[in-house]
């Protein structure tokens, strides 16, 4: 899988986090930024995959339920192009629990994504 297409819908399941609480705050895009640096070990290229996807899902206004979808399904259709590997799989999982974590406790849909997405991924 192309490294661009595991941003992609890293930058999707982060949307999905941020919206699953109703909102999304205006810093909520920079601290997803950074923490995409620093968790993924991303450039400033590359993190701006992730910023793409997010403000693409935002302007068009999708749930969180079609925005994880849309990340199984990139990572799905991708995942003979790049070894999703499980050192690759822990960093997005921590980066997700740093997003639901940023912004106070994380509640019951962040969390339910999370776990989701650590089920999910055992069949890549």
């Amino acid at each position: 899988m192309a490294k661009e297409n595991i941003h992609r819908a890293m930058g999707s399941l982060a949307y999905a986090i941020a919206v699953a609480d109703g909102t999304i705050q205006a810093k909520e895009k920079e601290v997803i930024l950074n923490l995409a640096r620093k968790e993924l070990q991303l450039s400033d290229s590359d993190s701006e995959w992730i910023n793409a996807m997010f403000v693409q899902l935002e302007n068009q206004g999708i749930g969180l339920n079609d925005a994880y979808q849309y990340a199984m399904d990139i990572l799905e259709a991708n995942r003979h192009d790049y070894d999703f590997d499980a050192t690759t799989k822990s960093q997005c999982v921590s980066f997700m629990r740093k997003i639901a974590d940023a912004f106070g406790e994380t509640d019951y849909k962040e969390m339910s994504v999370i776990d989701r997405f650590e089920s999910d991924i055992t069949r890549f």
